[in-house]
């Protein structure tokens, strides 16, 4: 995922300067030049700030598909949509991270205080590293894979305690993977990250047998409560 040209090319287009931008985002104008040139990223926490200020949507940010959510509210950037795609958006809504868990009937559990073997599977580079920054911070081991294949290849090969899997991914899509997963390590945690929170989606990863589900764009602790 190039977030560092989505910002450039944002940039450009409202005739901002990298100065300007700094200035709303309250950072330096060398932050926004190292982001463009993908030298460095935003913290996950700018991304509503980013959003916000370069008229960008999270998704388009963080390499996700628009949902329909998405081209509903912004139909001067969208192709237009017919009425049965506004229909189809209303029959399956798209759930906050509150509703997510009365899905799964999640309850906070107090971490067990010890560092965990976590596989984190997201097709996009940013969201890994973010994710990396995260548990490691707490002390967690993090092992990588870009999609769905390499997720049950590195299964194969290592003992792990909690895989975060993401649904939109090439190769083979987030649910194809946790059906898999939980056929062929069914004691296995794992826990759904993914902005396509579509009420049926999540019921989906329920049923296939996933712990929880973390709506993107996430808050660092909800994720740290579902892996302790």
């Amino acid at each position: 995922m190039n977030i560092g040209g989505i910002i450039k090319y944002r940039r450009q287009k409202q005739n901002m300067t990298q100065g300007e931008v700094a200035a709303l985002l309250n950072v330096t104008p060398q932050a926004i030049s190292r982001w463009e040139m993908n030298i460095s990223y935003p913290d996950i926490a700018m991304v509503p700030k980013i959003s916000e200020v370069l008229k960008v949507s999270a998704d388009e940010l963080l390499g996700i598909k628009p949902l329909w959510e998405t081209d509903c509210r912004r139909q001067e950037e969208a192709t237009i949509l017919n009425e049965t795609d506004c229909r189809k958006q209303e029959e399956d809504p798209i759930l906050n991270q509150s509703q997510a868990d009365s899905i799964f009937d999640y309850v906070p559990i107090p971490s067990e205080g010890r560092g965990r073997k976590v596989l984190v599977t997201d097709d996009a580079e940013f969201m890994r590293m973010i994710l990396t920054d995260i548990l490691t911070s707490k002390g967690h081991t993090v092992l990588l894979a870009e999609n769905g294949q390499e997720c049950l290849n590195i299964l194969q090969k290592e003992t792990v305690d909690v895989c975060v899997l993401d649904i939109g991914m090439p190769v083979m899509d987030g649910m194809e993977t946790l059906r898999r997963i939980k056929k062929e390590h069914p004691d296995l945690k794992v826990i759904m990250l993914s902005a396509r929170s579509q009420e049926s989606s999540v019921k989906l990863t329920l049923a296939l047998g996933a712990d929880a589900f973390v709506v993107k764009p996430f808050h660092e602790e909800c994720l740290i409560q579902r892996t302790g």
